[in-house]
């Protein structure tokens, strides 16, 4: 009887202990779908190549190695990007360069097509003909004669229109001068055709009243028909054709005639407040720079003048009307004259585009 409740004892025990054991190995199974940082979480998924951003602790120093990206990796959605430490501000455009408060006529390139008087030019006041009528954007004229005429010389006309206009001969075949440019108007047969220069300082009768023309169609008949009109300048104006063609082309102004030979911007300014002010003008011209290169006065020096020249008279709540300097002449052959000329044009550019 003893025997059976033994063998008993020890079949209980041995049915209790492999209970136990089998209760580890399920516990062991059950930990290998464990998240790294020990929660019964569902694992990280991988889409389009990006981890879905799920927080979690650190892990302890007995987790096994994570496999999948590392946090660093973007997300799922698109990253923002990263702001820098110092925004730069937006670049400006440069500002646009804004107009004078002046009028520039721009004679020296514009008129006299930047031509000298050549050296050798007859000079005076030579009048010729045409012989067959020459149309406007022609590069020739077919003249009565060529006597007198030289390539490159500078020559007036009269445009179907009644303006006066100036064209450069490139060269002279026969009786035929082929231009340099083309005609802006008509000439009809008959017509007259005058060389431009009288001497190499000045123009002849026909070359002033075209600065006067010039200027008007260049500004704008409309801009200049009112006012008092002060015409501070040298012999240019002085000989008072360029005010008369004015007057003529701009009916319901008052010109007044400010010009004196030999001056130069110097003198300009040195006679302003005794000449000007006291015609209360809405516009003054000026017309400077013949005497200036005679003299060799300094580009900087001249363009310091037409600086003081245009504040005078804008402190009179007047216009300025700055005329670009004559041509220098081809002093015997030398072009010394010519190149200081166009420095002081330059040099009205310079000021026109505010510096």
């Amino acid at each position: 009887m003893k025997n059976i409740t033994l063998t008993g004892f020890c079949l209980f025990t041995l049915l209790s202990l492999s209970g136990c054991v089998s209760e580890s190995k399920n516990d062991a199974n059950n930990n290998q779908y464990s998240n790294a940082d020990g929660s019964s979480a569902a694992p990280t998924t991988v889409t389009g190549g990006s981890a879905a951003e799920t927080p979690a602790s650190s892990p302890s120093a007995s987790t096994p190695v994570d496999t999948q990206p590392s946090e660093t990796t973007p997300t799922e959605t698109t990253p923002t990007p990263s702001t820098p430490s110092t925004p730069s501000s937006p670049v400006e455009p440069p500002d646009p360069v804004t107009e004078a408060s002046w009028h520039r006529v721009y004679m020296h390139y514009g008129l006299l097509k930047g031509q000298p008087h050549e050296w050798g030019e007859s000079g005076g006041y030579l009048s010729l003909r045409l012989a067959e009528n020459a149309y406007e954007g022609a590069y020739s004229m077919r003249l009565d004669s060529t006597s007198g005429l030289l390539a490159k010389q500078l020559l007036t006309y009269r445009g179907s229109d009644n303006d006066y206009y100036t064209v450069t001969i490139q060269s002279i075949s026969g009786n035929t001068v082929n231009l340099s440019t083309p005609l802006e108007k008509n000439v009809w047969y008959g017509e007259s055709v005058w060389n431009f220069y009288e001497n190499p300082s000045h123009p002849n009768y026909r070359g002033y009243q075209s600065i006067a023309d010039y200027a008007v169609r260049s500004l704008g008949r409309g801009l200049l028909n009112y006012g008092t009109h002060a015409l501070l300048g040298d012999s240019w104006f002085s000989t008072g054709t360029v005010r008369d063609r004015l007057q003529e082309k701009l009916s319901n102004t008052t010109m007044i005639n400010l010009g004196i030979g030999g001056n130069t911007s110097f003198d300009l300014l040195s006679r302003f407040d005794r000449d000007v002010p006291q015609h209360n003008p809405d516009f003054v011209w000026v017309m400077t720079g013949t005497n200036d290169y005679w003299n060799y006065i300094s580009t900087a020096q001249y363009k310091q003048n037409i600086r003081e020249l245009i504040s005078k008279i804008e402190a009179l709540g007047a216009k300025p009307i700055i005329i670009s300097p004559s041509v220098g002449p081809l002093n015997y052959g030398s072009s010394e004259l010519t190149e200081l000329s166009r420095a002081y044009t330059d040099a009205i550019e310079q000021l026109q585009n505010g510096y």
